[in-house]
């Protein structure tokens, strides 16, 4: 573990899966989302894996790459990147690490969409699908 690992708050884990969730549907339907499925394949073969420090090494990897792109979207996504220690990494669990690597997959998926040549068809279907999920508020929805 170096001194700069990393990991990521979650403020509502239902709401922050369930946003994701609609972040992958929308990068599907604008042709984002097989960039994405290659950037995040290296997380999702983590998920699978047995072993802590696979996970980890994983996670951190991601999170270098993606910090500042996660707490630039804060305010949207309600997730935020904080330094940790090796006591933290001791005491976190793999299901703990496993819900890291979905959130950063979602993360993957989100950077990929808005990133792409379909950027306002992407924000416009997020938008669409997030307002009729009720799940952020037109405040949060203008921040996309």
């Amino acid at each position: 573990m170096s001194e700069m690992d990393q990991t990521i708050k979650l403020e509502d884990q239902e709401v922050s899966v369930k946003i994701f969730e609609c972040v992958k549907k929308a990068a599907e339907v604008t042709h984002a989302a097989l960039r994405a499925n290659q950037k995040a394949s290296k997380a999702a073969s983590a998920i699978q894996a047995t072993d802590k420090e696979t996970k980890w090494t994983v996670l951190q990897e991601y999170l270098r790459k993606y910090a500042h792109f996660i707490n630039k979207t804060t305010g949207f996504t309600g997730l935020r990147v904080y330094p940790v220690n090796m006591e933290f990494y001791d005491n976190m669990g793999l299901d703990a690490l496993d819900r890291q690597l979905q959130t950063v997959i979602g993360i993957v998926y989100l950077h990929e969409a808005l990133h792409s040549v379909a950027t306002e068809t992407f924000k416009q279907c997020l938008k669409k699908l997030l307002k009729q999920s009720n799940l952020l508020t037109d405040a949060q929805l203008r921040l996309i």
